[in-house]
């Protein structure tokens, strides 16, 4: 049975169909992609969706309202599952880090389960990744830092306060 016994509505239908496909295999303009990863990337950033420890390149898709197959299209870096895994375990990481800047968290497995992390040696190593240090070592140079800087402030308040009356008795 060729195209010529086929009836004109049909004709007209797998006509449609055909262009419904090709406009579904259409490549996505470039713009577009990129406006919708920075706009995904600045709402995954403000929501934190990432720490949900099952959180997976279909959750960031269903995360930005679309379909996988729109998502990998749009996002055509993130298309493969594993490239999708280490983007989420980069912003759970960067989470992280800034978490461990609050010198009262104590628990590098607390911090890990609340970036998103199902378990500390996948946040050992996407921390190492991402910033060339194991959490702990991050941590360390965090601790430090706020040591340092808490002498620093004490010192620069009592030398004000010095200034500050030797300014008035010699004014006086």
């Amino acid at each position: 049975m060729g195209d010529k016994d086929m009836s004109l509505d049909e004709l007209e239908k797998q006509l449609k169909e055909k262009q419904v496909s090709q406009k579904a295999n259409k490549p996505i303009p470039t713009e577009e992609a990129q406006t919708f990863f920075v706009k995904m990337d600045a709402r995954v950033n403000k929501e934190k969706p990432f720490t949900d420890p099952d959180s997976d390149q279909q959750a960031l898709a269903d995360f930005m309202e679309v379909n996988l197959d729109t998502f990998c299209k749009l996002v055509p870096r993130y298309a493969d599952p594993d490239r999708a895994l280490e983007y989420i375990n980069s912003l759970r990481a960067e989470y992280a880090a800034k978490v461990l800047m609050d010198p009262t968290e104590c628990s590098l497995d607390n911090i890990a389960s609340r970036s998103g992390f199902k378990n500390t040696a996948t946040f050992n190593s996407a921390f190492k990744f991402a910033f060339g240090v194991m959490p702990d070592e991050y941590l360390d140079s965090v601790s430090q830092m706020f040591k340092k800087k808490g002498k620093k402030s004490i010192f620069a308040t009592i030398s004000k306060i010095f200034l500050t009356v030797w300014t008035f008795l010699l004014t006086s």
